[in-house]
């Protein structure tokens, strides 16, 4: 999702993304509107009460963990048979953040981590979990203490398929967007670079100025650094060639538009394999790559406005086809481990709520062609999804979708 509107009683901070206006009415309440939730918002300070949805939006961070998993082994929950999609979830009744996984109906939900609002860690909205390449893992950025002592307060996590063993990884404190190497143990992310500032209201908050490329490796380990800090440059991993010798990524370089870059994990050669382009992610043969792209359309009730769609391009280039075309917010694209459909999240802002927080999205699935649209779980207005990832793995496979 790339357009947000939140409102604190202190300060906002973005990360990344260009902002479109920022206001502040007589009650001291900041409204700040962000073309591109990409690098998201990070919130400082005491968080509007007239606004409770927006009180971890941009400071949770949540990860799952691996453990081999000894001692849980007799506690832990079955993991149904058959296809197996991860979401984050929020729901403000009850107000929860949840990370579970669900059937290729929408069934069978089995929950993984996070609960209300007291409870660590709690996923991250807006950053979707990414399984180790055997299913048997999931990794997710979540909200480790505070959601005012952000960056401290955000890391990665990581447990078993069935939610056992949940643990942080060390040193990924301030960590975003995880994402699985084909090794099955490396995971790379995103840090980023900020300042300290005082605000015109007297508060302190940090402000992202860039963000790099990091890998640690989820058996043990400090961090590496795997792409240059560049104040002005973000970064997110995005996904990996079958082989693991190139490493898809989201570029925005001082606030300009994004673009798809290739990294050559042998050699660190960098090139732009697609302009105005995101959130790329490789088919499980590695033969296409499903990406989003931005567009304006004309909102009804807010005139000019932008909206996502998800096209799909052959690895080496050409055969661009467009999956899908709408008025919603389509992005969090994930492969099904048969490479025949995609699940992603689709929001409707300028339908369901003006704040746009998320509520009223819905987890929708369509074949790699682009037909036979169809719901995984529908949409509710108390109810917003962040991220998907489609479990890999023998046996998993969803398969075209009949229609």
């Amino acid at each position: 999702m790339d357009r947000c509107r939140l409102q604190t009683r202190s300060s906002v901070v973005v990360v990344g993304a260009p902002f479109l206006w920022s206001r502040e009415d007589a009650a001291g309440v900041k409204s700040v509107r962000f073309r591109n939730l990409r690098g998201i918002m990070i919130v400082a300070g005491k968080l509007g009460v007239n606004n409770r949805a927006a009180q971890f939006l941009g400071g949770a961070f949540i990860a799952l963990t691996l453990s081999v998993f000894a001692s849980s082994s007799a506690s832990a929950a079955v993991v149904p048979d058959g296809p197996r999609l991860a979401v984050v979830k929020h729901t403000l009744f009850p107000y929860r953040f949840d990370l579970e996984t669900v059937d290729e109906t929408g069934a069978q939900p089995l929950h993984l981590a996070g609960g209300g609002p007291r409870k660590r860690p709690l996923p991250q909205e807006f950053t979707p979990p990414s399984w180790s390449p055997d299913g048997s893992m999931l990794v997710f950025s979540g909200l480790a203490r505070r959601a005012d002592d952000w960056p401290r307060s955000v890391r990665l996590y990581i447990s078993a398929a069935d939610g056992s063993g949940l643990r942080p990884l060390k040193g990924t404190h301030g960590a975003d967007e995880p994402k699985f190497a084909p090794d099955n143990r490396t995971v790379f992310f995103t840090r980023y670079l900020f300042r300290s500032r005082v605000n015109r209201q007297g508060k302190r908050e940090s402000v992202v100025i860039g963000g790099s490329i990091w890998s640690v490796d989820v058996f043990g380990g400090a961090p590496r650094r795997i792409t240059p800090r560049r104040k002005g440059a973000l970064m997110y991993p995005a996904s990996f060639s079958p082989d693991g010798g190139t490493l898809l990524a989201s570029r925005s370089i001082r606030r300009k538009p994004w673009d798809v870059v290739t990294l050559q994990l042998d050699t660190g050669d960098m090139a732009v394999l697609l302009h105005g382009a995101e959130d790329p992610v490789y088919s499980p043969d590695g033969s296409r790559i499903a990406f989003v792209r931005w567009r304006r359309f004309e909102a009804e009730k807010s005139g000019d406005s932008w909206t996502s769609d998800i096209f799909t391009v052959r690895a080496g280039g050409g055969g661009l086809r467009r999956i899908t075309d709408g008025v919603g917010n389509d992005y969090s694209q994930t492969w099904d481990p048969s490479g025949e459909q995609l699940a992603f999240v689709r929001y409707l802002p300028e339908r369901y709520e003006p704040d746009e927080l998320g509520y009223g999205s819905a987890v929708l699935q369509v074949n790699a062609d682009g037909s036979c649209l169809s719901p995984v779980l529908r949409p509710s207005l108390d109810t917003a999804f962040f991220g998907v990832a489609w479990q890999p793995g023998p046996g998993r496979e969803a398969g075209r979708i009949k229609c």
